[in-house]
């Protein structure tokens, strides 16, 4: 871990810590490494985020070990099914994750972060233009007034009424089109139970999390 220098401010401490933790993170999910533009673009938004997070609730999760991990190693670890992706929709973005770690880890993707609220959508405008992300996309709009056909790939993470949102969102699926859902087990069974369509399955466990998993839908 890198030492601390005590007369440093606060902020540049947590920027130091977060990015060893970070690297840590990736080292520990096996991911692969990432450029240096794009770990300055990840650390950027951490301390954008950690700052915000001091007048506005975008997150609970500020600590430097545990959102390396939870939010910005998990977020990656989706990456690897997203194959030859071109538009992804990240549902209720929120902070950003998993649409703004998966735009700086595949610069080729076109990422949309769909967010309603307004303070976190502004949020995700400002976090686009100081880490210069062309393939980040911003759209602030609820998800019913929202059209979803033109993305192959839909994500979701943390998002709120998930359990009444993500039915619907999986009942319209267009063919060749993929759902992605960092959830509990609970939440691909009560799918299941939703499902009106006929859909193949796939799940991944997260690394060290006992009850989270990735789990893909696609339309058969």
């Amino acid at each position: 871990m890198i030492a601390m220098n005590p007369n440093k401010p606060e902020n540049e401490k947590a920027r130091e810590e977060f990015q060893a933790a970070l690297l840590e993170a990736l080292s520990a999910f096996h991911l692969g490494a990432l450029g240096d533009e794009q770990l300055a673009q990840l650390v950027e938004h951490y301390a954008m985020m950690r700052e915000w997070n001091r007048h506005s609730n975008l997150t609970r999760i500020v600590a430097p070990f545990e959102a390396a991990r939870l939010h910005y190693a998990e977020s990656l670890f989706g990456a690897r099914w997203l194959g030859a992706a071109r538009a992804v929709l990240d549902i209720g973005s929120g902070a950003g994750f998993p649409g703004l770690p998966l735009a700086v880890a595949c610069p080729g993707v076109e990422v949309t972060a769909l967010e309603a609220n307004q303070k976190k959508a502004l949020f995700l405008y400002e976090a686009k233009d100081a880490l210069q992300l062309q393939n980040f996309k911003v759209a602030r709009a609820r998800l019913e007034d929202f059209d979803c056909r033109r993305f192959d790939w839909l994500c979701s993470r943390a998002l709120d009424r998930a359990d009444a949102v993500m039915p619907r969102v999986l009942n319209h699926l267009g063919e060749r089109q993929h759902l992605m859902l960092y959830c509990a087990p609970d939440m691909v069974e009560h799918l299941k139970q939703k499902a009106a369509i006929g859909y193949r399955l796939e799940t991944h466990r997260l690394p060290f999390a006992a009850t989270r998993l990735v789990a893909i839908f696609s339309r058969s």
